[in-house]
């Protein structure tokens, strides 16, 4: 039952968005998942709520609003639990990283989400001190043109790759389709020619996000004997 948390320590790089579009890729291909909105704004709790009907079978939201956040871990039974963290560095968000089995980081392509993603990173390096046991984390870029690229990025990746900082391969686009669910309902899936130009792109995109997340817990579950078979 591996737990998947997104953090950073800024908004407006893609967090809830990378959170929710993996839960439509895990759901899409029946693995029953427990989303849990532990950011204030509460996004993914107001998109349950004004679309009910568009949830997943197989997808269980959950808010930790003003609650322990490893509480409502814990109580997840589901095969896959993702927590889309609160953009700050409090109490709550240390707490949801100690209960990672892999911690993704999302950032732009600027020095500045470069900052804060090494700030999150020494957050993890301090919980691993708490809770005496290696907590597996990536960074990945995020809201990235599919057309335009971003030289300054590729610096920081360089930069990234050259401290031995782990991170995806795979970007999140910055494609409408990921946002399409917040305006009118449903998944990525649900999406046809008439609500957003070649869904099919941002799908593949989404898929294979999810899948080198997959790989990235088999091999960390491989080397640390910790977190569930996936």
């Amino acid at each position: 039952m591996p737990v998947i948390v997104f953090a950073s320590s800024k908004g407006g790089v893609g967090k809830t968005t990378s959170a929710l579009t993996l839960s439509f890729v895990l759901t899409r291909y029946g693995q029953a998942t427990t989303l849990i909105d532990a950011d204030p704004n509460a996004p993914i709790v107001r998109w349950s709520e004004r679309f009910p009907d568009g949830i997943p079978k197989n997808l269980t939201i959950k808010a930790a609003l003003g609650t322990e956040v490893d509480e409502v871990i814990d109580d997840a039974t589901d095969p896959f639990i993702i927590v889309d963290l609160e953009g700050s560095k409090n109490r709550e968000v240390s707490v949801g990283l100690g209960r990672a089995d892999l911690a993704l980081i999302p950032m732009k392509g600027s020095q500045l989400d470069a900052d804060e993603a090494a700030n999150v990173i020494k957050l993890i390096r301090r919980q691993e001190k708490i809770f005496r046991r290696p907590i597996p984390f990536r960074v990945f870029l995020s809201l990235t043109s599919p057309v335009i690229i971003n030289r300054g990025a590729k610096n920081i990746v360089a930069q990234f790759q050259q401290q031995g900082i782990p991170m995806l391969k795979t970007e999140m686009m910055d494609r409408a389709a990921f946002q399409m669910p917040f305006a009118v309902g449903g998944t990525l899936y649900d999406l046809g020619k008439t609500d957003i130009r070649n869904p099919a792109s941002s799908i593949e995109n989404a898929e294979a996000f999810a899948a080198e997340v997959r790989d990235c817990l088999l091999l960390d579950h491989s080397r640390t004997g910790e977190g569930a078979d996936v």
